[in-house]
C-alpha cells in the first residue's frame, strides 16, 4: 500500500510537471508572437495561474540574473499599487466587524485641529473609490524627496496631514485615481482603531489568510529581503521604505501568497472572507481611464459587455512590477510578479485569455 501511494504521488507530480511545461510553451508562444518582451533583456518574472481547482507557477528567469537560477513562488516582491486592493480588503473586514462604516466621514476620525471643513462630505468610501477630489500626490510632495529612488521614505504622515488640512478641493464625486487617497486612508484607519496600519493588516488580512511571506513595512531598505529589482536600464535598485503611504504602495508579498489572496477573491477556496470580499468586485464608479473600466472597492473592473468582467489591478515600484486579474465566472486568474520596472505589459491579459479560450476549450463566454 505504501509503495502504491508513493507511485501515485510520483505520477501526480509528473503530470503536474508536464502541465507546467505545456503552459510554459504556450506562454512562450504568446511572448514571441503577441508581445515585444525580450526574455534576454528582461531581468525575470514569475507567473501564477489558477484554473478552478488547479494552480500553476511558471518561472521566467533570464541571463541578467546571475545571483541564482530563476525565481521561486516564495520570493518576495514589492507590489506598488496592488497594495490598494489589500487595503480595501482590510477596510471591508473592518466594516463587516463593525469597527467603521463606508459612509463615515473622514473628518470624524481625525483630531479637530487637522480636520478640513471643506472636506466634510468626504467619506471612507470616497477614499477607496478615488472620488474624494484629492490629487495623485500632495502638492509639493517632491520637496521632501531626498532620494529619487525612494520617494516615500521621507514624506511623513505629519506632512500629509498638513497638506490635507489646507487642501482646497476643486471637485468631488468624480473619479481621479490618487495615491493620496490611500495615504490618507492609512491615517484614518489608525485613528479609527487605535492601531498602527501594519498591525491592522497583519491581524485582519495577513494572519487570517495565512500569508506567510507578506508584510508592509521595514524601516531600512533591506535589499536581502525582497528580490533584487532592476530599473529600465537593467541597473540594480533598492526597495522602497515608507514614512507614509504604506497603505497605497507598501505591501511586499510572494507569488504563493498573492495566489492565496486571489483564490479567496475568486471564491474557489473556502474562507470566511469570500462573501466579504465579493462586495468589493461590484462595478460602482465610472473611471477616466476609458469607458469600459469601472472601479469597485479597490479593484478596477473591465466591463467586457457580452463577456464576463475582468477584475484587475497593477502596481510598480522602481524595481518591481506586479499584475493580478481574474474572472470569477470561469474560476480563472493570473498573477505576474516581475523584478523589473518595465514589467511584462499586457502579457497577463493575454495569458488570462489563453487559459479561458485555449487551455480548457471553454468557448467564448470569457
Amino acid at each position: 500500500m505504501k509503495f502504491l501511494l508513493i507511485t501515485v504521488q510520483i505520477l501526480i507530480g509528473l503530470a503536474l510537471s508536464a502541465q507546467n511545461g505545456d503552459l510554459k510553451v504556450e506562454i512562450e508562444r504568446i511572448i514571441l508572437h503577441d508581445t515585444d518582451i525580450s526574455l534576454d533583456d528582461t531581468p525575470g518574472f514569475i507567473i501564477g495561474i489558477v484554473d478552478q481547482d488547479s494552480t500553476y507557477f511558471v518561472d521566467f528567469g533570464s541571463k541578467i540574473r546571475n545571483e541564482k537560477e530563476g525565481l521561486d513562488a516564495n520570493d518576495i516582491f514589492e507590489t506598488g499599487s496592488i497594495t490598494k486592493v489589500f487595503t480595501a480588503s482590510l477596510v471591508s473586514v473592518l466594516v463587516d466587524e463593525g469597527f467603521i462604516s463606508y459612509d463615515s466621514k473622514i473628518n470624524t476620525h481625525l483630531p479637530l485641529e487637522i480636520q478640513n471643513p471643506r472636506m466634510d462630505d468626504v467619506s471612507i468610501l470616497d477614499l477607496i473609490q478615488h472620488t474624494s477630489g484629492l490629487p495623485v500626490r500632495p502638492y509639493f510632495f517632491g520637496a521632501k524627496e531626498k532620494d529619487p529612488q525612494n520617494p516615500y521614505g521621507y514624506y511623513e504622515k505629519e506632512d500629509l496631514l498638513a497638506f490635507y488640512t489646507d487642501f482646497l478641493p476643486k471637485s468631488s464625486n468624480e473619479f481621479n485615481y490618487a495615491h493620496t487617497n490611500y495615504g490618507l486612508l492609512e491615517i484614518v484607519l489608525e485613528q479609527a482603531t487605535g492601531k498602527p496600519f501594519d498591525k491592522l493588516m497583519h491581524e485582519y488580512i495577513i494572519k487570517p489568510m495565512d500569508l506567510e511571506s507578506t508584510f508592509v513595512f521595514f524601516k531600512e531598505r533591506k535589499k536581502d529581503v525582497v528580490t533584487q529589482g532592476y530599473d529600465r536600464a537593467s541597473r540594480e535598485v533598492g526597495p522602497w521604505s515608507f514614512a507614509s503611504f504604506g497603505a497605497s504602495e507598501g505591501i511586499k508579498t510572494s507569488a504563493a501568497d498573492l495566489m492565496k489572496f486571489m483564490k479567496v477573491n475568486l471564491g474557489v477556496i473556502d474562507h470566511p472572507y469570500v462573501p466579504i470580499f465579493a462586495h468589493n468586485h461590484n462595478k460602482e464608479v465610472d473611471t477616466n481611464f476609458n469607458e469600459s473600466i469601472k472601479t469597485g472597492k479597490g479593484w478596477q473592473i473591465i466591463d467586457q459587455r457580452k463577456r464576463y468582467d475582468i477584475i484587475t489591478h497593477t502596481g510598480k515600484t522602481n524595481g518591481h512590477n506586479t499584475f493580478i486579474a481574474f474572472v470569477k465566472e470561469t474560476g480563472t486568474g493570473v498573477i505576474i510578479l516581475s523584478n523589473s520596472n518595465i514589467g511584462t505589459r499586457d502579457l497577463g491579459f493575454l495569458v488570462l485569455r489563453m487559459i479561458n479560450f485555449n487551455w480548457k476549450r471553454r468557448g467564448d463566454n470569457y
